[in-house]
């Protein structure tokens, strides 16, 4: 094994919430709410929810934060532009300076990833709704150095499980895709898509710690990351 690529979230590192939501609103929810354009927390939640896996004519196939967040207000929060922006201003700004503490490693993840930077090469692919974040976190929370590379769907502007995400990867490892081991807790886009590619995957099973996921499908599923050595 030459390469192991890696999802970020919630396999290197845990962002979803007492909920199991990984909406990314947990901070700045209560925004909209103040503002008069939703009655309740769970109301813009829920619209926010249904609109993520609408396009909004953007060209790229990520649909960014900003523009998640502008759309739901002004279709179903009813604001005008102008009001929609500052809106959404104040809600990147809040989030700058609250998620990252709302971040936090997955049991085990260092000394899993020291172990592995012996053997093969590390990188990382992931989605995310804003460019270059998934790289931030990681240096955030001191992981940045073990990966030779991040690529984040906002930034490249395909996101997981589409073929460009995988191809881009494939192209910057540039060895036979059946030296690359592919590590994640989603199982479509971590463990079958890269497999449709010529990876080889395992899945990361966080059935028990994260709410409302189900068990692996797969015998050999990765439950801790002790278990989980060259």
């Amino acid at each position: 094994m030459q390469w192991v690529l890696f999802d970020c979230f919630n396999t290197l590192i845990d962002d979803f919430d007492a909920s199991g939501s990984i909406d990314g609103l947990e901070t700045i929810a209560h925004l909209p709410v103040a503002a008069g354009l939703f009655p309740s927390v769970s109301k813009f939640r829920s619209a926010y929810t249904a609109a993520r896996a609408v396009n909004w004519w953007q060209r790229d196939n990520e649909v960014h934060f900003e523009v998640r967040l502008r759309e739901v207000f002004i279709r179903q929060g009813r604001a005008s532009a102008a009001s929609a922006e500052r809106l959404v201003s104040e809600m990147l700004d809040v989030f700058a300076q609250t998620y990252p503490a709302s971040v936090r490693l997955t049991p085990g993840v260092e000394a899993m990833l020291q172990a592995w930077s012996a053997e093969a090469k590390l990188a990382v692919v992931s989605n995310f709704f804003m460019s270059e974040w998934p790289q931030k976190m990681l240096e955030h929370h001191g992981l940045g150095d073990y990966f030779e590379f991040v690529i984040d769907s906002a930034a490249l502007g395909a996101k997981k499980p589409e073929p460009e995400i995988y191809q881009a990867a494939l192209k910057r490892v540039a060895v036979d895709p059946a030296e690359v081991l592919f590590v994640g807790d989603d199982y479509q886009r971590d463990v079958v898509a890269p497999r449709t590619h010529g990876m080889q995957a395992r899945h990361v099973c966080r059935h028990g710690v994260r709410p409302g996921i189900e068990p692996s499908p797969e015998d050999n599923a990765i439950k801790h990351w002790d278990a989980f050595r060259p």
